[in-house]
């Protein structure tokens, strides 16, 4: 009898502290995962033993290797091809900033973001918008030989991703200044360091076409 007694009571205690351990327990909505982080390459064996490829790269800093590396992943006829590997490097931009507009609006839903941040990724996705239009412009205007419309219309596609910069170099620049470290400063870093990026494989893309 003693025992079953005792086994009640620790039931009853195992119960009550678990219920008191869900009302303690936060409340708050887990952030979304994200997209935004820059696999950052090292080092490569050899840059590349395709002359266009190189070329494009020439000029992309401390970018080159994730640059030489992603237009070796061409199939071997664009690799050859001028205008092919512009396009692959147009559409590699394209793709990714269609993964970046996708997670900033996940974060933009976010309630507890900080309010400096949010009007910077809400003009962020502003310029971002019409990246899409912009490139399908520089793309249509190398299939009709026009390179000097097609390289406007990349200038015009980088400029849209430094305004981008401009908003988040002005958050991080206050929060710097407030001591403030966490998700939203490491966000808006990924941020930034994905539109440099992006504007080096645009750059990339400029080169392949001076090359022509």
């Amino acid at each position: 009898m003693k025992n079953s007694a005792m086994s009640c009571k620790l039931f009853f205690l195992s119960a009550l502290l678990l219920g008191l351990s869900f009302i303690a327990a936060p409340t708050t909505a887990a952030r979304p995962s994200l997209h935004l982080q820059l696999h950052r390459i090292q080092k490569i064996s050899k840059l590349s033993g395709d002359p266009l490829v190189k070329a494009a790269c020439a000029g992309t800093a401390e970018f080159e290797p994730e640059c030489v590396s992603t237009l070796q992943s061409a199939p071997p006829h664009q690799r050859a091809d001028g205008d092919a590997l512009a396009f692959f490097a147009l559409r590699f931009v394209e793709d990714h900033a269609v993964n970046i507009t996708t997670d900033i609006k996940k974060f933009l839903a976010v309630p507890d973001l900080a309010p400096l941040l949010q009007s910077a990724l809400s003009d962020c996705m502003d310029q971002y918008n019409p990246l899409d239009d912009l490139i399908e412009d520089a793309i249509n205007a190398i299939l009709a030989k026009a390179y000097s419309d097609a390289e406007q219309f990349i200038d015009a596609a980088i400029t849209d991703i430094n305004q981008c910069d401009a908003q988040l170099k002005a958050h991080n620049s206050e929060e710097k200044a407030e001591n403030k470290t966490g998700e939203d400063v490491q966000l808006a870093k990924n941020l930034t360091e994905f539109n440099l990026f992006l504007k080096k494989m645009l750059s990339a893309a400029m080169n392949i076409l001076k090359s022509n």
